[in-house]
């Protein structure tokens, strides 16, 4: 079955992707209401924000006790499974929400980065080629990048450039997928390799948030690493994922993906 975009489904899940919630606000909401789905995934956002990765894991499962059928538990307790290295948990969760709810291009692309996390590099592919049919141009930098940096890891460096046709690099984009937006105007072309990360820019340019600046690089900086290996400038690509492994941000999908190949290089241990 083929699915088309749905804004009012973006915008929930985007709103959910920039909950900040305390535990004390959580715990206010599941008063009123303590078998309400949402009260609970707030809980689970809260009790993971505040490093209670184990309870976060617990307040989602409650969460779907009540309310088996409310996808957005599944989802958080996917990424807090993923954050804590459970990625066979994750994919079931991600796979839960996809069945519940297939429209939402971002159950798919979470699922696609736990696929591509785990080594699963073509199931990750066809889920990431799932998302383009469920967004629009301003959305897919995110898709394309992963689509660019997971041919490119499978030695496809004609389909990792034929990916980016999926994008036209000008269109905006959510603030928070600067990075994305950044790494595939390199990709394409539109900007030089030299003029790719400027950290004082980038703190204008990202979300208000502690550390974005270096979340931000990391995802840059492994896509560096695949540009100049696809142009096959080796030396500079090692440079790139030594770079990587300075600023390297726990958990961030392009530091947790540069591991194995900074391992191989002898960078790290």
């Amino acid at each position: 079955m083929k699915f088309v975009f749905n804004q009012k489904k973006t915008d929930e899940i985007s709103e959910i992707l920039m909950m900040k919630p305390s535990v004390e606000e959580a715990e206010e909401s599941l008063k009123k209401d303590e078998t309400d789905p949402r009260g609970w995934f707030k809980m689970g956002m809260a009790l993971g924000l505040a490093g209670r990765s184990e309870e976060a894991l617990e307040a989602y499962s409650t969460g779907i006790m009540y309310a088996p059928f409310y996808a957005p538990n599944y989802f958080g307790r996917g990424r807090r499974h993923g954050s804590m290295g459970h990625y066979h948990a994750s994919l079931a969760d991600f796979t839960m929400c996809i069945q519940l709810d297939p429209s939402v291009w971002t159950y798919w692309y979470y699922r696609a980065t736990a696929e591509n996390v785990h080594g699963d590099l073509e199931a990750s592919i066809a889920d990431l080629e799932e998302c383009l049919h469920l967004t629009v141009p301003s959305q897919r930098y995110v898709i394309v990048h992963w689509l660019y940096t997971t041919y490119a890891e499978l030695g496809d460096y004609e389909k990792a450039e034929a990916s980016l046709e999926y994008v036209d690099g000008i269109v905006p984009c959510p603030k928070r997928n600067y990075g994305y937006r950044r790494s595939v105007q390199l990709y394409k072309g539109i900007i030089k390799p030299e003029d790719y990360i400027n950290e004082d820019e980038m703190a204008k340019e990202v979300l208000d948030q502690e550390g974005r600046v270096r979340l931000e690089e990391n995802g840059m900086l492994y896509g560096l690493y695949w540009y100049w290996m696809i142009h096959g400038d080796e030396k500079k690509a090692y440079d790139a994922m030594k770079r990587l492994q300075e600023v390297a941000v726990e958990g961030a999908f392009g530091y947790t993906k540069s591991i194995p190949i900074a391992k191989k290089l002898g960078i790290i241990k």
